[in-house]
């Protein structure tokens, strides 16, 4: 049910990562933000996307997110005749996407909350991707197992989240329905690589949320981005990469706070 006050939520993931991994997070964020809906969309290459081949910029990879959004906001339309404001949360590679989009066309957003993102040309290499994240992250690429895999790439961005066998199925299960390929990998990878932004136009209000205890991204990225476009910061004291799933209630708390000044 949709009311006069319901707000719309576009979450993105990150690096190869799909719907499927924000695992219980956007049921416990409706549950706690009542009016808040949230819309699912996966990167070019990824997810229901998985059979795409992925662009090698972040201007063609938001170009694909925002269809994706455009066409829930005009079935909105049709179906009850008024608009609704829309939102974006994104992680990591989806941040950078959201970023891009926000800057092309921010009439379209509210506004936007990125976790723990990172921007060449202000952040440098080794501090977007921490050199002791290479080798475990190399593993994870060559390791065939799914199911191992996805326990490797939980424990390299987690510290608290509890490993299930039902967790590990459903990424599994997500997996063989979408299997998306080691060449999409790579050119996020380079996608994110090559992005630098610069922000010429007045944007949506933006939240940046990060993690001391990220283990592949350093925090003093999103300290940096704050510093630079002065936009708010909020800290996680131990929180590893994967902050939705570390500390879900940190996260929708924060959230919470920052839209209701909105």
């Amino acid at each position: 049910m949709t009311t006069n006050n319901t707000k719309y939520w576009f979450f993105i993931r990150g690096l190869m990562r799909e719907a499927a991994h924000w695992e219980d997070f956007p049921v416990l964020f409706e549950s706690a933000l009542p009016g808040n809906k949230v819309i699912m969309i996966d990167l070019p290459g990824s997810g229901q996307n998985w059979r795409t081949k992925c662009p090698m910029t972040i201007s063609e990879m938001a170009e694909s997110v925002r269809l994706q959004a455009k066409e829930h906001i005009e079935a909105h339309l049709r179906n009850h005749g008024k608009e609704c404001p829309h939102y974006v949360l994104a992680i990591s590679l989806g941040g950078m996407v959201a970023l891009e989009w926000l800057q092309k066309f921010p009439e379209d957003l509210r506004g936007g909350v990125f976790i723990n993102i990172s921007l060449s040309g202000i952040n440098p290499f080794y501090q977007r991707l921490k050199p002791k994240a290479w080798l475990p992250l190399l593993d994870i690429i060559s390791t065939r197992d799914i199911k191992s895999r996805e326990e490797k790439v939980l424990k390299l961005t987690t510290s608290q989240f509890e490993i299930k066998e039902s967790s590990l199925k459903r990424r599994v299960d997500a997996y063989q329905s979408h299997p998306a390929t080691k060449m999409n990998f790579v050119r996020q990878l380079i996608a994110a690589s090559r992005f630098r932004t610069d922000f010429k136009k007045r944007t949506p209000p933006i939240l940046l949320l990060n993690s001391l205890g990220d283990r592949l991204v350093d925090s003093v990225c999103s300290a940096e981005i704050h510093s630079k476009w002065q936009w708010e910061l909020k800290t996680h004291p131990t929180a590893n990469h994967d902050l939705p799933l570390e500390d879900p209630q940190w996260v929708i708390s924060q959230i919470g706070e920052w839209i209701s000044k909105k």
